[in-house]
């Protein structure tokens, strides 16, 4: 009866307790017996329920689906996403991914969590320290998500979801593949008595890179302990480590046409300054306590305390360093060591009775960063040393550093030490209501208050050092009404999301910027939706409209009191900029016999600028009704895998990006690209056990990149990589 209980247990912290405000196990239990095919998610609505039964856009990807499609980089998760587009800035990995979730603009349009605890840097999505290893899922709410989570899920929120113990189990996989690309992984599973149950991974990586300077080594450690203190009471406890060490290579500058131009060594090859890359080591640990006080109500205490350290050695593209008659494109060159504390609690309670589950809570999050930056090139705004910032010119036809000897030309220049803390408290409350056997209807809404106290120390002959501090507050309801038959639903949502708007770190170095008052960003959005199963259960179906806009949009404007008073920041932040978004997401899910399965997505989506008005060296200037830049409007997936016999099956993938705008002033397009992507498994009974995956990633070959611009010119662009073979051999036993 023990193990019984346990096991039950264990499978409820996987993919739901893990997560904080989840329901009973026996609802799980109950919903896949109801249907077989029926996939359990939590983050939408903080309760379990069936995927089907969410009203909500939802994509759930299997981590290990994701490894044998040949995942390599964080934004990989996103392909095949409706709704989800992304590019790789400098470094052609996941150190400065832009994810655009329903044409949401910028870096701070998404939330990440960890088992529903927020995981990110200031806001921003942290791809590069996710540890992937510890995952089994992925679950991608779209659609605002700040009446549950709080700030960030302005346009959705990515939950990553750690891995549960199981039975006693140890898995081994090894892959190898073209450029040098090795990795190894084993996971341990075991039940200790009848009240534990451990898991343990260790996974080592170690890639090549298919560019100069673009390699890439790093280990993940993962433990999960789950343990039945009593019949009411389950507690779970898991840690995480990362040291991550990957070079960035360089990018490629853009023609006044968007086009690559040849550089020295062709594409492969780094041009750049010193030894760019990215050093992270840091991780986790995150406690959960679930009490069932009675057959009602649920109490949960959730904690999470995570540290990072980053040392980064990096070129930023700079345009303003672009020559094409002399052969020269610029950068910056920069050096940062950061370092991340984070600590986060959340207390919640669950009642469910009657027609009534509510989910309400408290939490509150404290992140403490510093960091100290150091900048290199041609520096002074004097005629004598050109009147530069930093100036570090790539010869990009003969290769090498242009000005390396010219005047004013320094090498980790101190700029900026600064300390940063930021508080976040929260309340929230939600209550789905059934309102019949078919209609339900979700009501909710959360309180937040945040603020940020910065301080830059002083740095010799630069700055004296300032001190500023800014709170905020903001409100976010959420309401949706559905109507549920056997095999689906259609259900129509209002939500609000929104973010802090606090910025970058430099906008709060108070010598330079006036922050006359803190305003949140916010996101209004109406969704509807269907979705659900028909023809005897072999296709599955969603189809969603969805119209947003975002008020309050940060900018920076020449601060009007520093004309007349030098003493007074020279920069003054605003809000006001409006943004639009619209579309329509599809996606198909045929299974017409065992062994065979399609999925089909697509995705169009026309983001535009409502008021936008950014300020240029001439005057500002008004891109009001423009595209926002790096929003494909069409997507297209198509994924098909067929079981040719009972050892074999073959897979294949096709995706397809429309061109997106490069130029802000929409002058230059371009961007868009097809991949081809197939697989095979190889498992004959003999094996016991074994299977082998084959991958070709890029099968066609294409040549395609990720394109950049600044307001009126393309600036540079990311490669993507060539065709690329995976093989990776599994046992457990």
């Amino acid at each position: 009866m023990g193990r019984i209980r346990l096991l039950r247990r264990l499978l409820a912290s996987g993919t739901v307790a893990a997560i904080v405000g989840t329901t009973t196990p026996a609802r799980a239990q109950a919903a896949d017996e109801d249907d077989d095919r029926a996939e359990i998610v939590v983050t939408a609505t903080r309760s379990e329920q069936r995927l089907v039964d969410v009203p909500a856009d939802v994509t759930v990807k299997d981590v290990d689906t994701l490894r044998r499609d040949g995942f390599t980089f964080g934004t990989d998760e996103f392909r095949g996403v409706p709704g989800v587009s992304f590019r790789r800035g400098e470094g052609d990995g996941d150190e400065f991914p832009y994810v655009s979730i329903r044409g949401s603009n910028g870096t701070e349009g998404y939330l990440t969590l960890i088992d529903g605890m927020p995981f990110d840097l200031n806001e921003e999505g942290a791809l590069g320290i996710v540890p992937y290893p510890a995952l089994s899922r992925v679950e991608m709410v779209k659609g605002p998500a700040s009446a549950l989570y709080g700030r960030g899920a302005l346009y959705g929120a990515v939950n990553y979801v750690t891995r549960a113990p199981g039975a006693d189990r140890i898995e081994m996989t090894a892959t190898g593949g073209s450029d040098d690309y090795y990795r190894s992984e084993l996971a341990v599973s075991r039940r200790i008595g009848d009240d534990l149950g451990l898991i343990a991974t260790a996974a080592y990586e170690d890639y090549g890179g298919w560019r100069a300077n673009g390699a890439r080594r790093q280990l993940n450690l993962f433990a999960k302990l789950v343990w039945s203190l009593d019949a009411r009471t389950d507690v779970s406890l898991y840690g995480t480590y990362l040291d991550r060490r990957s070079e960035t290579p360089s990018v490629l500058p853009l023609d006044a046409r968007g086009q690559p131009i040849d550089v020295a060594g062709g594409r492969r090859a780094f041009n750049g300054y010193l030894d760019p890359r990215s050093v992270v080591e840091g991780g986790l640990a995150a406690l959960r306590v679930e009490h069932r006080a009675s057959d009602a109500l649920t109490l949960t205490a959730t904690g999470q305390y995570r540290r990072f350290d980053f040392d980064n050695r990096l070129n930023f593209y700079d345009p303003f360093g672009f020559a094409p008659d002399r052969g020269i494109f610029g950068i910056n060159g920069f050096y940062g060591a950061q370092k991340f504390d984070v600590a986060y609690g959340e207390l919640t309670a669950r009642y469910e009775a009657g027609a009534h589950r509510i989910v309400a809570g408290v939490t509150g999050e404290r992140a403490l960063s510093r960091a100290d930056n150091r900048w290199s090139g041609q520096n002074g705004f004097t005629p004598a040393c050109g009147f530069t910032f930093y100036s570090v010119e790539i010869d990009y036809v003969r290769g090498g550093v242009a000005n390396a000897g010219a005047p004013c030309f320094v090498i980790d220049d101190p700029l900026s030490r600064n300390r940063l803390v930021t508080t976040y408290v929260s309340a929230f409350a939600q209550d789905e209501i059934a309102l019949s056997d078919r209609w339900f209807l979700t009501v909710g809404g959360r309180y937040d208050r945040f603020r940020r106290a910065a301080r830059f120390f002083p740095i010799a002959d630069k700055f004296d050092g300032s001190r500023d501090a800014a709170t905020a507050s903001a409100f976010s309801p959420k309401a949706a009404l559905s109507w549920r038959y056997g095999a689906g639903q259609v259900y129509a949502s209002y939500g609000r999301g929104f973010n802090s708007n606090f910025g970058p770190t430099f906008e709060w170095n108070a010598d330079q910027y006036a922050r006359p008052e803190q305003r949140p960003t916010t996101l209004d959005s109406v969704e509807l939706g269907w979705k659900g199963r028909a023809l005897d259960d072999t296709l599955g179906f969603s189809l969603t409209g969805f119209w947003s806009t975002q008020r309050n949009r940060r900018s920076i404007i020449p601060n009007p009191a520093a004309a007349n008073d030098f003493t007074q920041p020279s920069n003054l932040i605003t809000y006001g900029d409006r943004y639009e978004s619209k579309g329509v997401e599809a996606a198909l899910d045929i299974r017409p016999r065992d062994g065979t399965s399609v999925q089909i997505s697509y995705t169009h989506v026309a983001p535009r600028w409502k008021d936008y008005v950014v300020q240029e060296f001439a005057g500002p200037l008004d891109l009001s009704g423009t595209t926002p830049t790096g929003i494909a409007p069409n997507i297209v997936y198509i994924a098909g895998e067929q079981r040719v016999a009972s050892w074999l099956s073959a897979r294949g993938i096709l995706e397809w990006y429309d061109d997106y705008r490069i130029t802000a002033d929409n002058r230059v397009a371009g961007g868009g690209y097809s991949l081809v992507t197939l697989g095979a498994r190889i498992a004959p009974p003999r094996w016991q056990g074994m299977a082998l995956d084959l991958t070709l990633l890029n099968a066609l070959d294409e040549r395609y990149g990720f394109f950049f611009g600044g307001t009126t010119a393309p600036t540079y662009a990311t490669p993507g990589p060539p065709r690329q073979f995976r093989a990776t051999l599994r046992a457990g036993f």
